[in-house]
């Protein structure tokens, strides 16, 4: 009987530290597994398996971010306006940008990343509400360096289909512009001409923020009194109403500061409109030069790519086999890639054919066409028109010392380009042009080069062999660990 009694008692204090043993055993599981997952979101210890690599940053991205290292001793700040535990709650787009962020954060130490809720501390937001033009909301960015600041709204982080609806992301691209601008020590400057009842100012927002987030210094010149300061690597005549002072002018030739600024490797945009360019002559005589001729009085309609009833505003077709095609080669090769529009335009002429040899060391070609079922109104008659330049790039080039410089001429034959409705829309590559136009027109690089990230690539990029593989190797890895343990433990009690 005592002995029946003393192997129930020992049984018991087997099944006693078994128990424990097996507590023990997932308790440490569970304190191991957290403390793995804590060190992996401390040090990002992640694997983007995405075919968009949507959560990885690109190399130019690395690149960029680290010149500004090597050149800057600012410290950037990227605020996100809601806690870190609910940055998905307040949007699942926002996710992506604070995913980029903290990427960011992880790879430059310059780069500080804050979650400061702008319910509970709205003070801390104070400067940006009574400074900035918009508002900050829950889905806000804010960007700062020393005194210089940049809030974004969610919407500009992403691109739009045709539909309204998100389809790529630009995250990257706008960080690290607005970083670029921000830390920039020397900031080229880009000048619009004044005094020709050009479009300028407040008249101009959309168009003059485009420069000011690529790192611009945004001045306004009156060309009659004052010299193009020495920095201007961009010169934009928006819209003018009157012509501008040539040979037979009293006082300063205008045009001869014009020409002097593209000899020394300057760019100069121009955008007319129909109804304006007929009494350009002085600056129409000078294009001319440069291989482009505007059609004044003739509008363009296409009822076959119209956004408007009137069919005035249309979509535009691009020539990929161009010196022009350099504006928007990365968003052309895109799948779906995003459109472009021009409202009130008139069709624009190249004077010099292919095979011309009176341009010398110049070349030009189209940016934007117009399709093959457009047609132009003249004199309220309408004429077949087919496939027409809308928007031109003319390049000069120029050898010294062995190196390559370059002029640029850009035309538009569409002041309406430039306006907000299009300029700040996601759904069309109207910035996109004018920003790569930026980035080509100087020796100096200033612009991010960074591509969009289509959303439809989030899905995982592995074969379904690889998936299982990965299944069962999660799978198996857990009960073989508890089975091993139950091996030590059993041969460690056999032995002793």
């Amino acid at each position: 009987m005592r002995r029946k009694n003393f192997y129930n008692a020992k049984k018991k204090k087997f099944a006693v530290y078994q128990t424990a043993l097996t507590a023990l055993f997932i308790a440490l599981m569970v304190v191991f597994n957290a403390g793995i997952y804590a060190i992996a979101d401390h040090f990002r210890w992640y694997i983007d398996m995405t075919e968009g690599q949507v959560f990885s940053l690109y190399p130019e991205t690395k690149e960029l971010l680290k010149a500004v290292e090597e050149d800057s001793d600012k410290e950037v700040n990227i605020y996100f306006t809601v806690e870190p535990d609910k940055v998905y709650e307040a949007s699942p787009y926002l996710f992506y940008v604070y995913q980029t962020a903290l990427e960011m954060e992880k790879e430059f130490d310059y780069i500080n990343v804050e979650n400061i809720d702008v319910v509970k501390n709205p003070g801390f937001y104070k400067t940006y509400y009574t400074t900035a033009a918009q508002d900050i909301y829950t889905t806000s960015v804010l960007v700062t360096s020393g005194e210089e600041f940049r809030l974004f709204n969610l919407e500009s982080f992403f691109v739009n289909n045709d539909d309204g609806k998100i389809w790529a992301y630009q995250g990257e691209y706008r960080i690290v512009s607005a970083i670029l601008s921000m830390t920039a020590a020397d900031m080229p400057s880009v000048v619009f001409t004044t005094s020709h009842g050009e479009t300028i100012g407040n008249e101009a927002r959309a168009f003059v923020s485009l420069f000011e987030d690529a790192g611009f210094e945004v001045h306004n010149v009156d060309l009659s009194k004052e010299d193009i300061p020495e920095d201007t690597r961009i010169m934009v005549i928006n819209d003018p109403v009157y012509d501008f002072g040539g040979i037979e002018a009293e006082g300063t030739n205008e045009i001869e500061k014009i020409d002097a600024f593209l000899d020394s490797y300057g760019c100069l945009m121009v955008f007319s409109s129909p109804e304006k360019a007929a009494k350009l002559t002085n600056l129409s005589e000078f294009l001319s030069e440069w291989g482009i001729s505007f059609t004044p009085d003739t509008y363009v309609k296409d009822s076959g790519n119209a956004l408007s009833v009137d069919q005035k505003t249309v979509l535009c077709a691009y020539d990929e086999d161009s010196l022009g095609a350099s504006l928007y080669l990365d968003i052309a090769n895109l799948d779906t890639p995003p459109r472009t529009v021009v409202r009130n335009a008139m069709p624009l002429n190249i004077l010099w054919d292919e095979d011309d040899d009176l341009e010398g060391t110049k070349e030009i070609s189209p940016v934007l066409l117009s399709h093959d079922s457009a047609v132009k109104v003249v004199d309220g008659k309408e004429e077949k028109l087919g496939s027409a330049p809308l928007m031109t790039v003319t390049r000069e080039t120029r050898i010294e010392d062995n190196e390559y410089y370059y002029s640029y001429v850009l035309a538009c034959g569409s002041s309406d380009y430039t306006k907000g409705d299009w300029l700040n829309s996601n759904s069309y590559a109207n910035s996109d042009i004018i920003y790569n136009a930026m980035r080509i027109t100087g020796r100096e690089r200033v612009l991010a080069d960074i591509e969009y990230k289509v959303l439809d690539d989030t899905s995982l990029d592995i074969t379904t062999a690889q998936a299982n593989g990965w299944t069962v190797a999660l799978t198996v890895t857990a009960p073989l660990l508890l089975a091993i343990c139950g091996v030590v433990v059993w041969v460690r009690r056999k032995n002793s």
